[in-house]
């Protein structure tokens, strides 16, 4: 019989895997795999053809894994199925960004062949009183995460007497439950864990705010208004997930010291995950990357030209302009945002969160 863990991650994996093959669909209109367009070639139909194409297969993969996974579920093998469903993400990732290259490579192909922008002026534009409106939500509101996590802390060490000797700080595939010596360094991981979530939450929200400005050429008003909705959905959103998953972690740490909780833990744990899931796809579904499927009364386009930046795309993905002051910039193929790799500190900082969580790890 499937697990409820490998049932949980069957049931995460699905719906995230198919919002990722659809990704060509969600990106703005003024690129197509990683390669600047102009708004009024995005309907061409090789470019149709080619984000079927690319959707199918990635379909046709995230299929074959689910039901490997499922058959891996039912063999009832623990260290199997951990091992497997780890590896599996990793897979489909690696898959995906190769399946993706050759449709990169052809759009590079296809713009250098009709010499696209050559002898054509391109422009950038900058809105300077972007932000000076309300562009996200106030790093202010994850005060409430913090109060959560405090009230946990004290909770913990007000009836620490009260707790059994013996605290659970593991649940297995199977439903087996790990226990270990009670002590103050136990019952303080998973606070710390809360307070690098929020952290981390937080750095998300402030780099939502100062992200660099994407405004399209043809209608900058229209593209000022998307791009603003687009902030403010995510930043909202991360503000509720950090919440959420911070009273996950409390209701987990509760259950250390009320251990007749234990057996509602996997149904917080599946709440919680089902509404971050639902939130992500949602918001990238109906937002679509910088607001673009954000639908607001079109203007007159105007005529110029998008800014031509490829150069600075590495294989499309991949920001690398040590001229650009900006740390975070909007992904060229994906939801969301990414960073300018070209500026030394964004790798201090990329170092500092994959540090961090194993050296609290290795310390308690």
């Amino acid at each position: 019989m499937m697990s409820t863990m490998s049932l949980t991650f069957i049931v995460i994996f699905i719906p995230t895997a198919l919002v990722l093959s659809f990704i060509p669909y969600l990106t703005r209109k003024t690129e197509n795999f990683g390669v600047t367009i102009q708004e009024d070639m995005y309907d061409r139909p090789v470019f149709q053809s080619m984000r079927k194409k690319y959707a199918l297969m990635m379909i046709l993969v995230a299929t074959f894994l689910t039901i490997l996974m499922i058959f891996i579920a039912f063999l009832d093998n623990e260290s199997l199925e951990t091992i497997f469903f780890s590896v599996a993400v990793i897979i489909y990732v690696i898959l995906a960004f190769i399946i993706y290259i050759p449709f990169h490579f052809k759009m590079k192909k296809i713009k250098a062949d009709e010499k696209w922008f050559e002898g054509q002026p391109s422009t950038l534009v900058i809105d300077t009183s972007f932000r000076s409106g309300k562009v996200t939500y106030s790093n202010g509101w994850f005060l409430i995460p913090v109060a959560i996590m405090i009230m946990t802390i004290i909770l913990s060490f007000v009836l620490y007497d009260r707790i059994p000797d013996e605290v659970p700080i593991h649940t297995s595939f199977s439903g087996k439950v790990t226990y270990n010596e009670k002590s103050p360094s136990v019952l303080l991981f998973l606070p710390l864990t809360q307070l690098f979530m929020i952290g981390v939450m937080a750095a998300v929200n402030y780099s939502i705010m100062h992200a660099k400005q994407q405004v399209s050429a043809k209608n900058p008003h229209i593209s000022k208004q998307q791009n603003i909705i687009f902030r403010r959905r995510w930043s909202l959103f991360i503000i509720i997930s950090a919440i959420l998953m911070t009273v996950m972690f409390t209701f987990m740490q509760t259950a250390m010291i009320f251990q007749q909780l234990l057996p509602y833990q996997d149904v917080v744990l599946l709440i919680v995950i089902g509404l971050i899931l639902f939130g992500t796809i949602a918001i990238s579904i109906k937002t679509g990357q910088g607001g673009s499927r954000v639908n607001i009364e079109v203007e007159e386009k105007g005529s110029m030209n998008q800014l031509d930046d490829d150069q600075f795309w590495k294989l499309g993905q991949f920001y690398v302009n040590k001229n650009d002051p900006s740390f975070f910039v909007e992904k060229r193929f994906g939801v969301g945002w990414t960073v300018n790799f070209a500026h030394p500190i964004v790798w201090l900082i990329l170092l500092i969160i994959l540090v961090i969580p194993f050296l609290t790890l290795f310390l308690i």
